[in-house]
C-alpha cells in the first residue's frame, strides 16, 4: 500500500483534509484526482465554477481553452472573473483564480480558437474533456473530436433559465450526435450574450458538471452516462432522460460518414458569406480612416456603455421592424458592428437585401475592437 507521504506533500495533506476524512473517498480517491488531466472548453459561465471546484478538489492537471477576453457583461455569471481582470484573456483570469485556491496543481493555458486544425491535438493529452462552450458549432466540433479520439466528454449547456448536461463515453452507448444529429439553424447559433441567461443557472450547471467529473475520475457513485440531465431554475426541477444509441448515427452508427472533425460543422455561414459581409478589425480601421458610415445595432444600454465615435445607433430589433432609409447614404460604405459580431452580420444581410452596398460587418464585434471607443461621461 502506498504511503500518504509518497503521494501528497504536507501542504496537500492539509488542503485535502476533509476528503481524506470522507468515508469511501480517502487518500486512494484523492490520488486518482491528483493523477488526472482534464480540459475545460470555455472559461465562461460554466467553465468558471467547474474550474474553481476542480481546482479546489485537487485535479492534478487542468487545461483551459478560450480565446475571449473578460468584459463587464461577463461578471453577472462568470464568477472567476472580476473588475480587476477586465480586458484580460479569460484563460489568464480563470487560471489566476484557480491558482489562488490551489497552487499545488499544474495549469495549462490554451488561448486559441478551436478548429478542425487543432482540436485533435488539443484533447488527446487529457483524460476527460468538459465542454462548457456557449454555441452549438463548437459543441458539435468537440463532440465529434472526442468520439474520434476516444476521449470521454462531459458536455454542459445553458439557455435562459435552463441547463442540461450529459456524459459521453466513446464506444459505450449513445454519442452526442445520437441525441442531436445536426447543428440547428442560424437563429440558434448565437451565444448567451445574444439571448440572455439567468446568472445563477451556469453556476448550478457548473457545480453539477464538477460533481460528475469528480465521480468519473474517482470511479465513485452512479454515472450519468447514457442520460441527459435537465435543470429548470424557475420550477426548481431536475429531470433525467434515458438516451438511446442511433444505429444510423453519422458519427457512431453502423455506417458512419463523419470520420474526422470538419471545420464546416462550426458555422452555418458559407465561405462566400464571410467574404461578403465580415471584415477584421484592422481592415475596419482602415475603412473608417477613408470615410465610412458606422452603424451600432446593439441595445440602448450597450450603446450607452461605450461605442465607436460617430456611430449611428439603431438596435437590430428596430432595424428589422423598419429600415430608416433617410439615415443612410447609399453611396458611402456602411460598417455595422455589435458586441460579438452576430447581430451585425444579420443586419448586413438585411440591408444588402434592400440594395445597400457595400455593407460590412465587423468580425468579432466591439469585444475584439482595439480602436477608439467613446465612453459615457
Amino acid at each position: 500500500m502506498m504511503s500518504s507521504n509518497s503521494v501528497f506533500t504536507a501542504l496537500e495533506l492539509e488542503q485535502y483534509n476533509r476528503h481524506f476524512k470522507l468515508q469511501g473517498f480517502g487518500m486512494e480517491k484523492q490520488a486518482r484526482l491528483k493523477a488526472a488531466r482534464v480540459l475545460l472548453i470555455g472559461a465562461g459561465g460554466l467553465g468558471c465554477p467547474v474550474g474553481l471546484y476542480l481546482a479546489a478538489a485537487g485535479v492534478g492537471t487542468i487545461g483551459v481553452v478560450d480565446d475571449d477576453r473578460v468584459d463587464r457583461s461577463n461578471l453577472q455569471r462568470q464568477i472567476a472573473h472580476t473588475v480587476e481582470t477586465l480586458g484580460q484573456l479569460k484563460v489568464d483570469s480563470l487560471v489566476e483564480a484557480m491558482q489562488s485556491i490551489n497552487p499545488c496543481l499544474t495549469y495549462q493555458k490554451h488561448p486559441v480558437r478551436l478548429g478542425a486544425n487543432n482540436i485533435a491535438e488539443m484533447i488527446q493529452h487529457y483524460d476527460l474533456v468538459l465542454d462548457g462552450s456557449d454555441n452549438f458549432a463548437t459543441r458539435f466540433l468537440v463532440a465529434d473530436a472526442c468520439f474520434l479520439e476516444k476521449i470521454p466528454l462531459l458536455q454542459g449547456a445553458v439557455f435562459e433559465y435552463e441547463a442540461q448536461l450529459s456524459l459521453f463515453l466513446p464506444d459505450q452507448g449513445p454519442c452526442y450526435r445520437c441525441v442531436f444529429p445536426n447543428p440547428p439553424g442560424a437563429q440558434a447559433l448565437a451565444p448567451c450574450a445574444e439571448v440572455g441567461v439567468l446568472g445563477v443557472v451556469p453556476g448550478t450547471a457548473g457545480l453539477m458538471m464538477a460533481t460528475e467529473a469528480i465521480k468519473y475520475l474517482t470511479g465513485m457513485g452512479a454515472s450519468i452516462h447514457g442520460k441527459l440531465l435537465r435543470y429548470n431554475a424557475l420550477a426548481q426541477t431536475l429531470n433525467t432522460l434515458t438516451l438511446s444509441r442511433n444505429q444510423q448515427c453519422a458519427l457512431c452508427g453502423e455506417n458512419p460518414t463523419i470520420v474526422e472533425p470538419v471545420e464546416s460543422l462550426m458555422t452555418c455561414q458559407t465561405p462566400n458569406d464571410r467574404e461578403a459581409f465580415e471584415i477584421e478589425a484592422e481592415a475596419a480601421s482602415a475603412l473608417i480612416l477613408k470615410g465610412v458610415q458606422l452603424l451600432d445595432v446593439r441595445e440602448d444600454f450597450e450603446f450607452q456603455a461605450g461605442h465607436i465615435p460617430e456611430a449611428i445607433h439603431i438596435p437590430l430589433g428596430v432595424l428589422k421592424a423598419q429600415i430608416p432609409h433617410h439615415l443612410f447614404n447609399g453611396e458611402q460604405p456602411l460598417l455595422i458592428y455589435c458586441q460579438k459580431g452576430h447581430r451585425s452580420l444579420e443586419a448586413a444581410r438585411i440591408l444588402r437585401a434592400q440594395g445597400y452596398k457595400p455593407v460590412y460587418s465587423l468580425a468579432g464585434g466591439l469585444a475584439g475592437w482595439t480602436g477608439p471607443v467613446r465612453l459615457p461621461v
